[in-house]
């Protein structure tokens, strides 16, 4: 019986493939009737076949649909992308007829290369769509800011294509490096680019609004006020990221963080701009407008050092429980 049972096992793949010789086929049957352990075998393999063939028809369906809908994006991008052409014409016909030249025609084909970024791209966009949309309408932005700054005379481009491209970066940055060109090349370092390009970004900005108000003292104010900012923002994502797996000890080093800030950023700002520095007063009994600042200050401090205290100390706990 056990080495039946061994030949009828051998049997059973060719048997569901509809391979096996009549015989084969009979003795398979004849023997999986007799024997329990081989019957409950077979319905098993069974069950396995069907869940094979119905994750292949899942992936077939998938698959022909995705091809589908691709073939309706690309209809549905061309249409509007003809329709986006009609007003561009139109617009270059009466700025011709009027005999101004090619002057505001301009600002209307760069606003619509933003409109078009945001419908067509991501229809028409093969793969990778969110990379595609967002790296085409940060250029048609910068494109029709730089258009009007042309047309007006002005000389405030930098600062507005620099503060867009700041507000752009931290809006969609963090989503954009988890997308496939991207997350492969970053892999575990997603995060600290996006703070790198985010601060990259700022100073860039705050370089533009300085050379563009041509104030004696704004690079001397806005550098006191912006590197306690971004210290603060690094050391927060250093804790974060970097300082181990335990949540709880993080949260309670991030709190601790918080209320150290709200206490010193002010006297760090004022050591910073070479001005006279005093830590806050503490009045807990009086609350007035001369005392409020500083209760505000002191009890932040004491919040943050007492909770993230005990957020540590949980930490701690469930750490030497695990071990």
């Amino acid at each position: 019986m056990k080495y039946q049972c061994e030949i009828v096992r051998d049997l059973m793949p060719l048997y569901l493939d509809g391979i096996a010789s009549g015989q084969s086929r009979q003795m398979v049957e004849a023997h999986l009737s007799e024997c329990k352990e081989c019957s409950d075998l077979f319905s098993q393999m069974k069950n396995n076949e069907l869940e094979i063939e119905v994750k292949e028809e899942k992936t077939d369906v998938i698959a022909s649909q995705r091809k589908v809908f691709k073939r309706k994006s690309a209809l549905v991008g061309s249409v509007l992308a003809g329709i986006f052409m009609i007003p561009i014409l139109v617009c270059l016909i009466v700025n011709l007829a009027a005999g101004a030249g090619l002057t505001w025609f301009f600002i209307v084909l760069a606003s619509l290369l933003v409109a078009a970024s945001l419908t067509v791209v991501p229809l028409m966009a093969p793969a990778d769509k969110f990379l595609w949309t967002l790296g085409t309408f940060s250029l048609s932005l910068i494109m029709l800011l730089g258009i009007c700054c042309i047309y007006t005379g002005g000389r405030w481009f930098f600062v507005a294509s620099s503060s867009s491209l700041f507000g752009i970066g931290m809006l969609f940055l963090p989503f954009a490096v988890r997308c496939r060109p991207l997350s492969g090349v970053l892999k575990g370092q997603k995060a600290l680019a996006v703070m790198t390009a985010d601060t990259v970004l700022y100073v860039l900005m705050m370089l533009s609004i300085g050379l563009y108000t041509k104030a004696p003292d704004f690079f001397r104010i806005s550098a006191a006020i912006s590197l306690p900012l971004i210290a603060f923002a690094w050391a927060f994502f250093a804790l974060i990221r970097y300082a181990g797996k335990n949540g709880w000890i993080k949260a309670g080093l991030c709190t601790i963080l918080c209320g150290a800030f709200v206490f010193f950023a002010d006297s760090l700002i004022c050591r910073l701009m070479e001005w006279s520095v005093h830590l806050p007063a503490f009045y807990p009994f009086q609350w007035n407008f001369s005392t409020v600042g500083g209760n505000v200050k002191w009890l932040s401090l004491i919040a943050g050092v007492l909770l993230g205290t005990i957020l540590i100390t949980i930490g701690l706990i469930n750490r030497r429980k695990q071990k």
